[in-house]
């Protein structure tokens, strides 16, 4: 994801500090609003400095939402030596959620965002926590079926190494265990609204993980955007447009 010099605009915008819920410290970046908030989550190659996540911060800040935007771990200035591709980052996410809840905002009135990995981590955490809706950007529908897409060799070896790599180096990952696709479907039995976007012609995860996770989940907003790269959905014209008119029918009208 490509790096924003500036965040968005406003001099309410500060750096605050919070944990995963496995103790790790993380660096993130608040703007105040009224009684609904954003968690932006970046992909595994950005931060919370990412080109999307500033863009799609200033939507969201606009409209009048509180707006967290952390580093996941081993991003940015936050602690964590490993990327899991959302699997621990879920762990980061549910920090974030308890950080607002300590601040006094209800899970209904939290939307999820991710891009990439960042949706993988959002889609992980969404279950059980009664947020008022994710929306999903370029995320996989499962991470083997994704490795078998991007590298040569059956599936089930790709993922016996990584998992053997990931013991090597003293952390925690099974790559058989991160499946959106499933969490989308959890989703949808709690009735919890779920809006994919994918770029079509996305290199880095196939349009056909987005058709999946729309499959898990029947009564999903989905939108296909023509043109666009991994992520890329942001600079479309009508981005603004789709994406608040997905969260104010999903969250309702803001208070205070």
């Amino acid at each position: 994801m490509r790096e924003s010099a500036a965040l968005w605009p406003g001099s309410a915008v500060r750096e605050v500090s919070l944990r995963s819920v496995d103790g790790l410290r993380l660096r993130a970046y608040w703007h105040p609003g009224g009684d609904r908030a954003a968690v932006l989550l970046h992909g595994k190659r950005g931060s919370g400095r990412s080109e999307a996540v500033v863009a799609t911060a200033r939507v969201y800040a606009g409209a009048g939402f509180g707006v967290l935007v952390p580093d996941l771990r081993g991003r940015g200035g936050s602690e964590g030596r490993f990327l899991t591709a959302g699997y621990q980052e879920e762990r980061d996410v549910r920090g974030a959620l308890r950080w607002l809840a300590e601040r006094g905002f209800e899970a209904r009135r939290v939307v999820l965002h991710g891009w990439s990995a960042g949706g993988a981590a959002a889609l992980r955490a969404a279950p059980g926590a009664g947020v008022g809706a994710v929306v999903e950007d370029s995320a996989f529908a499962e991470l083997p079926l994704l490795l078998g897409d991007l590298f040569p060799g059956p599936p089930r070896l790709l993922c016996g190494a990584a998992r053997l790599v990931s013991r090597v180096l003293g952390t925690e990952f099974d790559p058989w265990a991160l499946c959106p696709r499933e969490d989308a479907a959890r989703l949808y039995g709690e009735g919890v609204p779920l809006l994919i976007i994918h770029c079509r012609g996305d290199r880095v995860v196939p349009f056909r993980h987005a058709e999946l996770l729309a499959a898990a989940h029947p009564a999903a907003d989905f939108w296909e955007v023509a043109d666009g790269f991994h992520g890329g959905a942001y600079a479309h014209p009508g981005y603004r447009e789709r994406l608040l008119g997905f969260v104010e029918r999903a969250l309702g009208p803001g208070g205070g």
